[in-house]
């Protein structure tokens, strides 16, 4: 039985090649912005839960060691951290991804808990009024994309979904 073998045309020309390549390169620059918006969703997504996380850590800490545990914002910029009831740096400070950074574009505090602080009381709680109380911690990533973390009295922590807007779902 005779075996077919190729000759030396076998292959692609190097114009054929280059096309592919252009084409595979535009088909790639055009995925980049798509790309962009994924990462600065998932940053801001990041953020949040790792925000939420960190409160329910410190509310859990009071609860378990029966003190007062404290989550600050500031003085350092973007970010937070946890402190005991005599002012200690128990965890942090943490900061936000690349891109997030508190929300100032919608007017108001972007922290609206009283003192920048969310007090977590020995029993799961916060102070009913005053420094520590029921607030929220609005984030916005770089391509406008928003969520914000709430805690209220009972020391319920949620937030919201991401939103585009100036006005919260929530």
């Amino acid at each position: 039985m005779e075996q077919k073998t190729f000759g030396c045309n076998a292959g692609f020309s190097m114009p054929e090649l280059l096309v592919v390549v252009a084409a595979v390169c535009i088909i790639l620059a055009s995925a980049v912005p798509f790309v962009d918006t994924i990462i600065d969703q998932y940053n801001v997504v990041l953020a949040a839960q790792g925000l939420s996380s960190q409160m329910q850590y410190a509310r859990m800490r009071a609860v378990s060691s029966n003190e007062t545990f404290c989550v600050r914002f500031g003085p350092m910029a973007n970010g937070y951290r946890i402190e005991t009831e005599n002012g200690a740096v128990h965890a942090g400070p943490f900061q936000f991804p690349p891109g997030i950074t508190f929300n100032n574009d919608d007017g108001g505090d972007p922290v609206s808990f009283p003192g920048d602080q969310v007090l977590f009381m020995p029993n799961g709680s916060l102070p009913t009024s005053g420094l520590g109380s029921a607030g929220r911690v609005k984030l916005i990533s770089r391509t406008g994309l928003r969520i914000d973390v709430l805690v209220d009295g009972g020391g319920l922590i949620r937030q919201t979904p991401a939103y585009t807007d100036s006005t919260p779902p929530f």
